[in-house]
């Protein structure tokens, strides 16, 4: 499975692809800190799941959910968030998950199984 990662904290960012890149299902993680970058790459390349940050200071995750849904109606979403005020959203963009930091690996396996 091809996923990609954003999140505009480099510390979360690091973690979080830490815990990402140890899950076997897992094959490739590209991980960004930037919306722009992110998109250039799913511009050109499929991605079968996306992990996203809700609260940039580039954008909002909700808005990049649809972005990608519109570029890849099948990239799977899962938002990774600090704040629980966005899951009615981030449902509503047909996230497949929606995990709040600081994640586990356990909880990542967990929505992947849903997912599979």
């Amino acid at each position: 499975m091809k996923a990609v990662l954003i999140d505009d904290n480099n510390v979360c960012l690091e973690t979080e692809s830490i815990i990402i890149q140890d899950i076997d299902e897992i094959d490739e993680l590209h991980s960004f800190q930037y919306t722009a970058d992110l998109l250039d790459y799913m511009s050109t390349t499929p991605v079968d799941i996306a992990f996203l940050d809700i609260i940039m200071d580039d954008s909002d995750g909700i808005s990049l959910a649809m972005e990608i849904k519109r570029m890849q109606p099948d990239c799977k979403i899962v938002f990774i968030s600090s704040s629980r005020d966005f899951a009615l959203e981030a449902f509503q963009v047909y996230a497949s998950g929606y995990l709040l930091k600081p994640v586990t690996k356990d909880e990542i396996i967990n929505v992947l199984n849903n997912i599979i």
